[in-house]
């Protein structure tokens, strides 16, 4: 599940300029952040039909010197299962590079984890959250990357209250997709607050997919910064006849952050 607009890649790199100009090229991270990551992952597909065999005919027999046919026995449960588990535990690091006069920044996310390896990637983030790059990159961002800098987005908090009930909805649903996330703040304590966390996606086109997550959320409001999350996710598409399901637990930690005081 992925809250992304990738066809809006190239309007963004204008928007966030100068993305590929020497001076960003050459400039060292403005802020540095490292967080820890403990992932699994379990990808099925189901094939109605699959295991479904027989109906065809046997090699005919002579039975008291007459020709029989014989049809093939029909066996299987009609469903066939392949799936594979993922777990794994590293680090992402995220690279703010830029920070644009309408609260966006530009950065460089990359993963670290046995069997999840992801390379340096550029995103533009816009206030709210909202994420644009290079379409081609698409397959090189995972789901964990995603979430650590949506919650990167420098107005995502912004003004909401803090009182331990207040809930708001975030809709970016449009031209046949839903996108619908739901906060509510579950307890607060020195500038961070615990939020109760939940995300619905669907779409009418003829892919079929559909998403939810759900899971918590601990904000830091002065730094502006996800400091960890813990949440489950499921992905459902369509593909010809078969069907797709993604499920993703995802928890992330705070480990370092070069804007941080020492101690």
């Amino acid at each position: 599940m992925l809250r992304l607009w990738p066809a809006a890649a190239a309007a963004a790199l204008l928007v966030f300029a100068p993305l590929g100009a020497g001076a960003i090229e050459n400039a060292r991270p403005l802020r540095t952040l490292t967080y820890a990551i403990d992932v699994t992952v379990i990808h099925a597909i189901d094939t109605p039909g699959g295991t479904v065999a027989g109906g065809g005919a046997r090699p005919a027999m002579i039975v008291k010197g007459k020709v029989v046919q014989q049809g093939r026995p029909i066996t299987g449960s009609g469903d066939k299962r392949a799936a594979a588990t993922v777990a794994t535990k590293g680090s992402i690091t995220v690279e703010v590079l830029q920070a644009t006069e309408d609260a966006g920044l530009v950065v460089e996310v990359a993963e670290d984890a046995a069997e999840r390896v992801r390379p340096r990637v550029r995103l533009a983030i816009s206030s709210d959250g909202a994420l644009f790059y290079d379409p081609t990159n698409a397959s090189k961002l995972s789901e964990e990357e995603i979430a650590v800098v949506h919650w990167l987005g420098r107005g995502f908090f912004g003004d909401h209250p803090t009182e331990v009930g207040t809930s708001w909805t975030v809709d970016q649903s449009a031209n046949g997709h839903t996108d619908v996330e739901r906060y509510e703040v579950m307890g607060h304590d020195a500038g961070q607050i615990t939020l109760g966390y939940a995300l619905e996606q669907r779409s009418t086109l003829a892919s079929g997919y559909e998403g939810t997550r759900a899971g918590s959320l601990v904000y830091d409001t002065k730094m502006v910064v996800p400091v960890e999350a813990s949440f489950d996710s499921v992905a459902r598409r369509q593909i010809g006849e078969s069907y797709d399901t993604l499920r993703t637990s995802i928890k992330f930690k705070l480990l370092t952050d070069t804007f941080a005081k020492p101690h």
